[in-house]
């Protein structure tokens, strides 16, 4: 049986604790900016060649979805540290200690994930009756409420409870979770629109798109099908008419269906106590998970990797740092992958193996800068002589030093073709991921930023590809753009950064 009272003090003294972080604070930030962009009109959404009208219908809808889309994918990363906080500071154990059932403190956090990400959605609302009283519409409250009550909070919750239960499950609960998660989000945002199955699509997407495209079509009989959300910039095609919508029909059924998963994370949430440990010293540690302090000495002895002795003492003990504990199927794939550059054609090599070869050591990267952090060196590193300008190169250039044995065949093989811009494009890029690792690990004082904000980028860049955020230069056409140039100076201004914060965490420590 769980007790009510146990869970809301779980959730209300692990979201009074959130709130007093400075982190809140940036999270609020970057949501205030988002409904900027909302209002100035960088948000759009799109049937086709034709649009709504600008009315508190389809305001609200336009500020619901993007919520479901976009905080759906950066909200798990946002609240995705609560019972990893639990045991870095030890709390867990008085907990564990307590009558307090898995299952309780489960939920407890599920509502306290829930109540941090409803927070930037009660600050997102705020920006549908301001972009109504710029564009000269329409309001209605009831209307203008219903798409944040039924679209975006129940999809909310649903998110706070899968980061409860990935953290749970200790292979997930670190880096490798940060990472799979952009996979899992793809696939519960992409597969309901593919097989057309609105009770199966948690973001709201297809209602909308549903009951827009009624309306659409009823004024506009050319009007087929067609559903875009542009964030950061509109679609430049010219529109062929406006058309007003007056919101989503709500009937019982449609009602019912968008609160059904509020069921759904409620039974996530249970669920995640089944491999919850309960903060037990002797559950088997995660290579890719948090490894427990006194484990990784012994993790690391297991697989060492034999490094040259001519190497500078510092860099050499970065490299193997970043190097050792890493088992031999991990190692397999790293030399698998690096092997297909080498033997591949060049341009399947650039274009379709090179981004792989260099999303497979993420984890490497992800603790470049953040290492100090979280093993509780910080004291040890930065009273170490000219920390800044001795240790911090070392990090940058045994993270290069990486990047460059996963992708070297492609890097020898456009030297041997004589393609001197593609040479220069891989550089660009062996240089710019281990400076970004730098800089959100010196600054965040943590891998998730990196590891988040890296597999987005290395998605949408290479991998898709935009050519602007084409980092690596993987395509013909971001080389002739001369995109790499850009990336080549990101990494220096990066590698700035990286020492900046570096200076700011010794003065603070000061």
């Amino acid at each position: 049986m769980i007790a009510p009272r146990a869970l809301l003090a779980i959730a209300r003294a692990d979201t009074l604790e959130r709130i007093r972080r400075y982190s809140f604070l940036t999270t609020l930030a970057a949501t205030v900016w988002i409904g900027w962009l909302v209002v100035q009109g960088r948000v759009t959404l799109r049937l086709g060649d034709y649009v709504g009208e600008v009315n508190g219908a389809w305001a609200s809808a336009l500020v619901a979805v993007t919520i479901s889309v976009l905080i759906s994918l950066v909200g798990f990363w946002i609240v995705k540290n609560s019972v990893q906080r639990d045991r870095d500071t030890r709390v867990g154990e008085i907990l564990a200690a307590t009558p307090l059932t898995k299952p309780a403190y489960t939920l407890g956090k599920s509502l306290s994930n829930f109540a941090v990400l409803a927070s930037i959605v009660a600050v997102l609302a705020f920006a549908a009756p301001v972009l109504v009283w710029m564009r000269g519409g329409t309001m209605s409250f009831g209307t203008m409420l219903a798409p944040f009550l039924l679209i975006a909070l129940p999809a909310m919750a649903v998110i706070a409870s899968l980061a409860v239960l990935f953290e749970t499950i200790r292979p997930l609960s670190g880096g490798l979770g940060n990472v799979l998660w952009f996979f899992l989000w793809t696939a519960m945002f992409a597969v309901p629109l593919a097989t057309h199955s609105p009770r199966a699509d948690m973001t709201g997407v297809l209602l909308l798109e549903e009951s827009m495209g009624r309306t659409a079509r009823a004024v506009f009989p050319d009007y087929k099908s067609g559903f875009s959300l542009n964030i950061g910039g509109g679609d430049d095609s010219p529109l062929k008419g406006t058309f007003v919508w007056n919101g989503v029909d709500w009937t019982p059924s449609l009602i019912a269906s968008r609160l059904s998963w509020f069921g759904v994370a409620a039974l996530i949430a249970v669920a995640a106590a089944v491999p919850f440990d309960r903060f037990r010293h002797d559950a088997a540690p995660s290579l890719f998970g948090r490894v427990p302090r006194e484990k990784r000495a012994e993790e690391r002895a297991r697989w060492r990797v034999p490094l040259p002795g001519a190497l500078p003492p510092v860099f050499a003990g970065e490299l193997r740092l970043m190097l050792n504990g890493w088992p031999w199927w991990w190692w397999a794939v790293f030399l698998g992958l690096a092997l297909g550059c080498a033997v591949a054609p060049l341009a399947v090599a650039r274009e379709k193996i090179l981004p792989f070869a260099w999303i497979w050591p993420v984890l490497l990267w992800s603790s470049m800068g953040a290492r100090e952090a979280r093993d509780g060196t910080e004291e040890l590193v930065f009273t170490a002589p000219r920390p800044i300008v001795r240790q911090l190169p070392a990090v940058y250039f045994a993270g290069v030093t990486v990047a460059l044995m996963a992708g070297a065949g492609v890097g020898l093989r456009c030297l041997a073709a004589g393609r001197g811009d593609a040479l220069l494009a891989w550089l660009a890029g062996a240089l710019f991921i281990p400076a970004l690792a730098l800089a959100c690990g010196t600054w965040s004082g943590g891998s998730k930023l990196f590891e988040a904000l890296y597999v987005v980028l290395w998605y949408v860049g290479p991998l898709q590809p935009v050519p602007a955020l084409d980092f690596m230069g993987a395509s013909d056409r971001t080389v002739a753009a001369g995109i790499h140039l850009r990336y080549l100076a990101a990494a220096a201004v990066l590698v700035a950064v990286a020492a900046a914060g570096r200076r700011f965490r010794m003065s603070a420590r000061m």
